[in-house]
């Protein structure tokens, strides 16, 4: 059968509905009914699917057609991966056609359209005509430079090219891509791509750089940050050079979208600062992109073409698809719609073409007949409904349209299946690939955000989060109290999560710093109290305003609420809301809280909805012909329906937001669908042998049964499946306990063989005695302490095991590690004592043991146990286990504890008092997720792989290439594959989060729909997140929203100077390649600074000239180009405008010399010591630890330094990037590629961080020390009173007092380090990944760390209210993670503490080589990451903002204000808080504004509050943003998507109002009724902070308003 979207989206939420009540069960029938029915409630957890349907794109003419008009060269169709005999579309025509007379192109025609034929076909062209032209040859050189955003698209584009070339070597084109994979040696190149490959490379591929060096290839594909560098290194310039540049034609720019804000002005400048160098002006452009918006957009687009560019674009510049409505006949009419419903049903059973054609004709439809039965079919679907009226009914209700479909099948008056049938039709119904039209399906599955009830009597349930509940919203009466619920895995009784403040029982979000719930017990048998402390935890609460006290409390609640609303509440955990003890039923959880509460984690539920998702796919074709049978006797014309059956392979991507979530969750899914599988494969060996099963089968039998099912259904490699059968079947047995185990589906329980007489003694029957001896062998069982015919590993017994492998028993008290003692301590009891007390209950300690002891015999002595002499100790015997069918079953009324086995109705669990009933789980599991599951999946193995950033090329093009091949199900994505990465056909994506952007929805949901018999589908998950589930509400708006075209003003001062530096340093390094040196130390060592400042002012004319060409006239103007005025922003040596690299240099020679100073002193220091005293040894480590930080200071990289210090662009540049590596047994991850920013790293690679890649897990371990280096160290405290950071170099003089608010800082300061040099992981081979998610630490909020000397401060005022700015060009922030970490200088070793109340620990470790550290000693430091960028401080000082969620909320609406105000995008902003101390209000603490660009380095955006006609500006858009919304009603009381949230602020959403901001800016507003505003600017040199001894901020502002 085929993939029937509607009914499949029935099934997938249906599933997901079953899991979410299977796994959110309460022992409260009240509210499991509610809220069975809510989410059983149309819209609630799923909404669509949605549907949408266009037309095909328009056809033209083929690409032999253009050959013969002359458009395009002949030898085009020499290769035949162009298809030179397909039609093209309307679009790709149009393009050639243009592209070919040189007319620079916008190419925005969504995806799957061909929009790199577009372009490749034009620029291979120009080669052919060259080719002509010069006789055959072509010489090397550059003409056409392909630039993309990202390497994946770079390795699909060469791929691409290899494929067309492949055939035809002896044209002479060459192609090669240079990014930072490419490699310098073509032998190294070579062994690389033959073992990536798996042959040679084409001769017209170019592997390596030096190839490309001495012979510059005509298709030269690159990134824009490894372009910046072709341009910067004097080594790459023959790229550019006179010989070469006049060959140059064009560029590409594709997925030109992503070029915007700040990005998209660094690369103007770079495309601007290339076209110089080539001396050329008459470059041809083409710009792909499939979200640039629409035909009203095309003013925008025109604009951003042109600014990203710099050449002319028209209307006519822009290429869109077009879509052609088939020619309506003359004579339509209505088909009888059954002939719909009988073709759907015979397509989606794969019948014959024959046999279908047959059907049609005998409806009396016309046959169009063709050479081919299949294309006969679609042709004659084609026309058939193309005469049906209601195929114009649908056209006027749909194209171009997005709607449910039940809503479309509603207008159109018809059940939905009727319409799903019509479109499967339809599907199928084309002429030379032109469907009749294209349908599109969208789903949306929600998470719920938790679950909350009202108390007695009211007892309403709610899945959606509120405060109060009134069944009359109207009435004055309070309402009810909404609390939020949890409950036990275990058992299911019900507990409130809250917190206590003003004597009430509040619910407060995690995400609040001062988090801090209690758990209180509301339904279950509790019995953890005694008559003391009963007392103690029994409260009472009033369900109508949440008012809370001791039930012992004499004057009870003073509420003033009737008694009936109170209810009964016991206190189970004061502080947290993890309890790792049930006081009902006594389960225990050590690792984890046994509290679930209702929300689902995103790889569970997403694992759910992408296994109900696999199943509804289809996995067999079945192909139905007729057979006709004539015989001589009988008859001829006798007519039969022979199948014919061909597997198919399911396939569908995901996409995840970042890559750790796409990584762990292909792992995850693997394990969790494969177990699924196997319990599915268990069950159905039961259904096929249920007589035998019955009976019981031996443990080894059934073992070889699983084997032949895995070989049967292609499960496991074949030398694998015997060891996998008995780890599944092994972990079945261990786990028998579990909620969902198969023994708890009723399906199969484990029981032992044994057979004993009656005990007079004992009191036992036979069976008795058979179920006592059962139940002591569960000990066994329950440690996987069994004899078995395999050999397991340790890996193996961690997968089975938390604990890992236990070597057996033995029969007296030991301490041996992993050995279990049957017989407990001397005075100890142990679980097994503990029951036989509960079974015998008047024998006491001493016969309890003798009668442990004989059971232990007897089990000897019937071979039920077997001696392993390997360990020394006994295993219970596999062949004494059998696997039955479960006949009956009971369970403990008290912890719910479910087994086959019981002896006289008592409880197995020591803790527990129940007994135990006979077990009706039939009615139990009736509605089951998992019995489901285990009886009516369909058997088809997945095979899921990650394809992230963090993958080696190698590794990646191997899955994308095994993906195209089938050979893989799913590939679990993060953003690598949102852009244009050719996948194959592919029906079905599955988004496991709403994308930030309908853009961003649009890339996704395009890599769906490349298949040409079915309609694309497109899933998606929205989890808790606010922005998901605001976009759940209204999916049209993501499916269809608004996508803007990127704008931006290239003419930003910041960006052009640090492109001026660059080129400067560009004309100097290759007029004195001499002087290009890899370090900074080197380069100053050889008198560069000196060389570099000469060449400056010798005023070279060509660099000049240069200048000129990449600069705007107001640009030059500004910066003195032609006079060279410019430089003194490099070398002014003012100390109140100093030069960037005056700065630069100072920082440098600063930075050293303090660290000289502090080496001397320490010297000095060392020679008063004595000789090896231990301050001679501290003394040592100190001048050693200098001297090391002297070497890091003087070792960086020159492009490093000059970057980082935002002397030329940032963009691209590796310099905040660091690696994860391995070492010694982790360097068989070589296939990986573990880097990230240094803002990421320093929580997903800090130490004892897991991280997930190619499905092993890898532990960070260590901070990476370089031999003769330091890690930059800096002394902090975050001040208590005012939350700011304090940070000072660490061999400064520890400070007193805050530098901002005054007050007293701790004694002793704590320490971070900058790990600069990277992080490596443990030295030992990493583990598979399973379904426990990855450890990590995070890191805290930015905090802005400048010292203010180069700030200028500005005073307003704004409608008569004072407001203070300061703004600085290159001002630091910096963010932490301060856990608790304990790292070794020496090696760099790191392990989390809880605490970090020591100096120093002494903790022996190895270093990552493997061998033992010399030092024992670990210091507890913070790891760090500082940048900088242009900021803002924002003082409102006639306001009095106090309130955290008040100035949170004002810092968001300024934001949004000055984004729109300069109509740029708002992630090119981001803010934080920042307090000081009022003066206007007695010196009370004040929060103000630190708003910074986002770019490193700065893009000049928020400097432009300087002006103040942008500082009036955002604070009108500010008030227009805020007042302008509707959300929270009257009261403004929330904040949405329209006004104040976005993506990026998810943390803040819940403490955001409205109407904060609204009366934030009424009240500066002043009751005016227009803005205005004035000022004098005040400039501080330095110290803007701290002008006198004792002046901090509050001073500063009491100042600069005094002199105004």
């Amino acid at each position: 059968m085929l993939f029937r979207p509607a009914e499949s989206s029935k099934q997938i939420v249906e599933f997901y509905r079953k899991y979410l009540l299977t796994t959110f069960k309460t022992n409260n029938d009240i509210y499991n009914r509610q809220l069975k029915e809510q989410l059983s409630e149309d819209g609630v957890i799923a909404k669509g699917p949605y549907i949408s349907m266009s037309d095909s794109f328009e056809k033209d003419k083929t690409l032999r057609e253009l050959a013969e008009e002359g458009v395009v060269s002949k030898e085009l169709l020499k290769l035949p991966k162009l298809h030179p005999d397909r039609r093209l579309y309307k679009h790709q025509v149009e393009a050639i056609r243009k592209g070919t007379t040189g007319k620079n192109l916008i190419i925005t025609t969504g995806t799957g359209s061909g929009k790199t034929e577009c372009f490749l076909i034009p620029i291979i062209n120009h080669l052919m005509r060259e080719k002509e032209r010069e006789r055959g040859t072509l010489c090397p050189g550059v003409r056409t430079l392909l630039i993309y955003p990202m390497n994946a698209l770079v390795n699909d584009q060469i791929r691409r090219l290899r494929d067309i070339f492949a055939d035809y070597e002896e044209a002479g084109i060459t192609f090669g891509k240079y990014t930072g994979e490419t490699l310098e040696k073509y032998s190294d190149a070579l062994d690389e791509f033959i073992e990536r490959e798996g042959t040679e490379p084409i001769k017209s591929e170019l592997i390596s750089r030096k190839q490309m060096r001495e012979s510059p290839p005509h298709i030269l594909i690159t990134n824009y940050a490894m372009l910046e560098y072709l341009l910067l290194r004097p080594g790459d310039n023959i790229f550019f050079n006179e010989q070469n540049a006049s060959k140059w034609h064009s560029i590409v720019l594709d997925e030109a979208h992503t070029y915007c804000g700040a990005k998209g002005i660094e690369v103007a400048t770079l495309i601007k600062r290339v076209k110089a160098m080539l001396n050329r002006d008459d470059i041809q452009f083409f710009m792909t992109s499939a979200t640039l918006g629409d035909k009203k957009s095309n003013p925008q687009i025109i604009s951003f073409a042109h600014s990203l560019c710099d050449v002319h674009f028209d209307e006519d510049s822009i290429i869109r698809s077009s879509t052609v409505p088939p020619a309506k006949p003359q004579n339509t009419s209505k088909l009888d719609f059954s002939i719909y419903r009988k073709l759907a049903e015979k397509i989606r059973s794969n019948f014959a073409s024959k046999h279908i054609l047959e059907f049609i004709k005998e409806k009396g439809i016309t046959i169009y007949e063709t050479s081919d039965t299949d294309k006969t079919l679609e042709k004659t679907l084609y026309f058939m409904i193309l005469h049906d009226d209601f195929y114009y009914e649908v056209r006027h209700h749909l194209l171009n349209k997005i709607k449910p479909l039940n809503l479309l099948a509603d207008e159109l008056n018809i059940s939905v299946d009727d319409i799903t049938d019509f479109i499967v039709v339809a599907s199928n119904a084309q002429i030379d690939g032109d469907k009749i039209f294209e349908a599109r399906y969208h789903m949306f599955i929600r998470g719920i955000e938790g679950v909350y009830v009202t108390l007695n009597p009211s007892n309403k349930l709610f899945i959606k989060k509120m405060e109060t509940y009134k069944e009359n919203p109207k009435d004055n009466d309070c309402g009810f109290k909404v609390f939020e619920i949890t409950f036990c895995h275990n058992c299911n009784s019900t507990f409130i999560v809250g917190q206590t403040e003003a004597g009430c029982l509040v619910q407060k979000s995690r995400f609040n710093d001062d988090y801090s719930p209690e758990v209180y017990l509301l339904d279950g048998v509790y019995d953890e109290y005694d008559d003391e402390n009963e007392i103690e935890n029994k409260f009472i609460v009033c369900s109508k305003c949440g008012a809370i006290g001791r039930a012992s409390s004499i004057n009870g609640l003073s509420c003033g609420h009737d008694k009936s609303n109170y209810n009964s509440l016991i206190k189970v955990k004061d502080v947290g809301d993890k309890l790792h003890t049930c006081p009902c039923c006594h389960v225990v959880n050590t690792q984890r809280s046994i509290l679930r509460p209702y929300f689902l984690g995103n790889e569970a539920a997403t694992a759910v909805i992408a296994t109900a998702l696999y199943d509804e796919l289809p996995a067999v074709k079945v192909k139905k012909e007729p057979m006709i049978i004539n015989d001589p006797f009988f008859g001829s014309g006798l007519e039969k329906l022979i199948e014919k059956r061909k597997n198919l392979v399911k396939q569908f991507l995901t996409f995840s937001d970042n890559r750790q979530a796409a990584a762990f969750f292909a792992s995850y899914l693997q394990t969790t669908y494969r177990e699924n599988l196997i319990k599915r494969i268990m069950t159905k060996i039961c259904e096929d042998n249920l007589k035998e099963m019955r009976h019981g089968v031996r443990l080894r039998s059934f073992v070889s049964w699983l084997e032949e099912y895995f070989e049967k259904y292609n499960i496991y490699h074949p030398d694998e499946r015997k060891k996998q059968s008995w780890l599944a079947v092994l972990k079945e047995l261990i786990n028998y306990k579990a909620m969902n185990s198969l023994q708890n589906m009723g399906i199969l329980y484990f029981d032992l063989k044994i057979e004993m007489p009656e005990n007079e003694i004992l009191q036992l029957s036979s069976d008795e005695m058979a179920t006592l001896f059962k139940l002591m062998a569960l000990y066994f069982i329950k440690d996987a302490a069994i004899k078995l015919p395999i050999t397991l590993t340790k890996a193996d017994y961690k997968k089975l095991l938390y604990a890992g492998e236990i070597k057996g028993f033995i029969l007296n008290y030991t301490q041996k590690k992993h050995v279990r003692s049957w017989l407990p301590a001397t005075g100890r009891e142990n679980v097994r004592t503990k029951l036989l007390h509960k079974l015998f209950t008047v024998m006491d300690n001493d016969t309890i043991l003798k009668l442990l002891k004989s059971i232990w015999e007897i089990l000897k002595y019937n071979k039920l146990i077997e001696y392993d002499s390997d360990n020394g100790t006994y295993l219970l015997s596999s062949d004494a286990i059998t696997v039955k069918a479960v006949d009956k079953l009971y369970i403990c009324n008290e912890c719910k504890t479910v087994t086959p086995y019981c002896l006289k109705n008592i409880c197995t669990n020591p803790r527990c008092n129940g007994s135990l009933d006979e077990y009706d789980y039939f009615k139990a599991i009736k509605d089951n997720h998992y019995y489901d599951v285990y009886h009516n999946l369909n058997i088809n193995d997945l095979l899921v792989k990650e394809h992230t950033a963090q993958l080696g090329s190698k590794k990646a093009y191997s899955y994308q290439n095994d993906f195209k091949n089938k050979r893989i199900n799913v590939l679990s994505c993060s953003t690598t594959f949102e852009m244009g990465v050719d996948v194959g056909t592919l029906e079905t994506v599955f988004m496991r989060n709403m994308p930030p952007s309908p853009a961003n929805y649009a890339q996704r949901a395009g890599r769906a729909g490349r298949s040409l018999k079915s309609a694309a589908y497109s899933i998606t998950y929205c989890p808790n997140s606010s922005h998901d589930q605001n976009y759940f509400k209204d999916p049209v708006s993501m499916i269809k929203g608004t996508i803007k075209p990127p704008s931006f003003n290239v003419d930003n001062e910041k960006i052009a100077l640090r492109h001026i530096f660059a080129s400067a340093f560009s004309f100097f390094w290759r007029k004195y390649p001499e002087l290009y040196k890899k370090t900074i130390g080197d380069f100053f060592d050889a008198d560069g600074v000196n060389a570099f400042k000469k060449y400056l002012e010798s005023h070279p004319e060509d660099l000049k000239e240069y200048l000129c060409n990449i600069l705007s006239p107001d640009l030059q103007r500004h910066y003195e180009i032609s006079s060279y005025g410019w430089i003194s922003k490099l070398f002014l040596n003012d100390p109140n405008n100093p030069g960037v690299f005056v700065v630069a240099m100072k920082k440098y020679n600063s930075d050293l010399e303090e660290l000289e100073n502090a080496r001397l002193d320490y010297t000095e220091r060392q020679k008063d010591a004595a000789p090896g005293s231990r301050e001679d040894r501290e003394l040592n480590w100190k001048i050693r630890d200098i001297g090391k930080s002297i070497n890091t200071i003087r070792e960086q990289r020159i492009i490093e330094f000059l970057s980082r210090n935002n002397i030329i662009p940032k963009y691209g540049f590796p310099v905040d990037t660091v690696e994860l590596m391995s070492f010694g047994k982790g360097g068989i991850l070589d296939s990986l590629r573990l880097d990230r920013d240094l803002f990421t790293a320093i929580s997903e690679y800090a130490p004892e961080s897991e991280v997930v890649a190619d499905g092993k897990l890898i532990t960070s371990r260590y901070v990476r020390v370089l031999n003769g280096y330091a890690w930059p160290e800096y002394n902090y405290a975050i001040c208590k009173n005012c939350n700011t950071l304090n940070r000072f170099l660490w061999v400064e003089e520890n400070p007193k007092e805050c530098k901002q608010c005054g007050h007293s800082l701790p004694k002793v300061l704590k320490k971070y380090i900058i790990p600069k040099f990277g992080f490596i992981m443990e030295n030992k081979e990493p583990e598979d990944v399973g379904t426990e998610k990855p450890e990590r630490t995070y890191k805290g909020s930015i905090s802005y760390i400048g010292d203010g000397t180069r700030i200028e401060s500005n005073a307003y005022s704004i409608c008569g209210k004072k407001v203070i700015i300061g703004t600085s060009k290159m001002d630091e922030l910096a963010v932490l993670n301060t856990s608790n970490f304990y790292i070794c200088k020496v090696c760099g070793y790191g392990k989390l503490y809880d605490n970090d109340a020591d100096l120093a620990k002494e903790y022996a470790h190895y270093k990552p080589d493997g061998y033992c550290c010399s030092n024992k000693i670990l210091y507890p430091y913070s790891l760090g990451h500082e940048f900088q960028t242009d900021v803002v401080l924002l003082k409102f000082v006639s306001e009095n903002i106090t309130e955290i969620d008040v100035a949170w909320t004002i810092l968001y609406s300024l934001l949004e204000g000055l984004c729109r105000h300069l109509s740029i995008d708002r992630n090119e902003l981001s803010g934080c808080l920042h307090w000081f101390r009022n003066n206007e209000f007695s010196g009370i603490g004040n929060y103000g504004f630190v708003l910074f660009d986002n770019t490193p380095g700065g893009a000049g955006y928020v400097r432009r509050l300087r002006d103040i006609s942008t500082l009036i500006g955002m604070l009108e858009a500010g008030a227009q943003v805020v007042n302008g919304c509707t959300c929270g009603g009257e009261e403004a009381d929330t904040a949405c998507y329209s006004c104040l949230c976005n993506y990026y602020n998810q943390k803040q959403h819940d403490i955001l109002k409205r109407r904060y901001a609204i009366d934030f800016f009424n009240s500066l507003l002043n009751g005016e009724k227009k803005w205005w505003g004035k000022g004098k600017q005040e400039r501080r040199a330095k110290n803007v902070f701290c002008l006198d001894e004792d002046d901090c901020i509050d001073g500063i502002i009491a100042k600069i308003l005094k002199s105004e």
